[in-house]
């Protein structure tokens, strides 16, 4: 069973977000009964891992993050959220299981929200891979593999991954079958479209991750931003081809250059 216990990372000194402070606060609204432990360098000792103290003093936070969110669930149990992550509904009818995950999309982890039990063999194998690793190589540029990728690395070497609905996988089939990892659908622990923005919830849905990417400055979220606003009026592929156009434009004019 998993314990009523909320994990969070949140490593600057900054104020939250008015985002985030908004789906913080349906965290203690929807979950009155869980406990909120809040994973800071007061928590967490940064001279205890190279990679979250590198990852930390070049203020990426959220590659720190990474390692804590891991190092927190596999060491006390209980459910991590990104503080993006707004709650719905209450897990309780799903914390009986040994551990909680879903997809964020089609057959890859969500990793802003994942649940487990002390001790649960995936979550070490997935904190396994920065043992030895710095956050900075050897030629001074960042190892930013995103987490999802990192986990879905480590599980797929030992796990074949299943996306079922809850009522399609009982506890005994997580409990028996130690060699597959089961995921809920996109809906339910995701339910945003990363690419355009727009949401996607469902009745099944527990959270929104609101992909907010606080840690990242305005002028690396303008763009983003600004291909989300126009896939959601023109639609998806339009805006796709669009930048494939633009993008093979751009190479013929630098080549051009030459």
């Amino acid at each position: 069973m998993i314990p009523k216990i909320i994990h969070f990372c949140w490593l600057s000194n900054d104020e939250f977000p008015p985002l985030i402070a908004k789906a913080m606060a349906t965290w203690k609204e929807v979950l009155p009964d869980y406990e909120f432990v809040h994973w800071d360098t007061n928590k967490f000792d940064l001279e205890s891992n190279t990679w979250v103290k590198q990852a930390f003093e070049t203020k990426k936070y959220a590659f720190a993050a990474d390692y804590i969110r891991l190092y927190a669930v596999y060491n006390y149990g209980g459910i991590y959220l990104d503080t993006d992550v707004e709650v719905l509904k209450s897990f309780n009818d799903l914390i009986e299981r040994p551990y909680i995950a879903g997809a964020e999309i089609e057959g890859v982890i969500e990793a802003g929200v994942f649940g487990a039990e002390k001790h649960t063999p995936w979550v070490k194998q997935c904190l396994d891979y920065y043992e030895g690793k710095t956050f900075i190589n050897s030629d001074g540029s960042y190892n930013t593999l995103t987490l999802p990728r990192i986990m879905m690395q480590q599980i797929t070497q030992t796990h074949t991954v299943k996306e079922l609905p809850p009522e399609q996988i009982t506890v005994n089939d997580q409990i028996q079958n130690k060699d597959t990892l089961y995921l809920f659908p996109k809906d339910y622990f995701c339910a945003k479209n990363h690419g355009t923005g727009q949401l996607e919830n469902t009745k099944n849905t527990y959270t929104i991750h609101h992909f907010a990417m606080s840690w990242v400055s305005k002028n690396h979220t303008f763009l983003p931003n600004l291909k989300r606003k126009l896939m959601a009026i023109l639609g998806v592929g339009l805006i796709n081809n669009l930048i494939k156009v633009l993008g093979l434009k751009k190479i013929r004019q630098s080549m051009s250059k030459k």
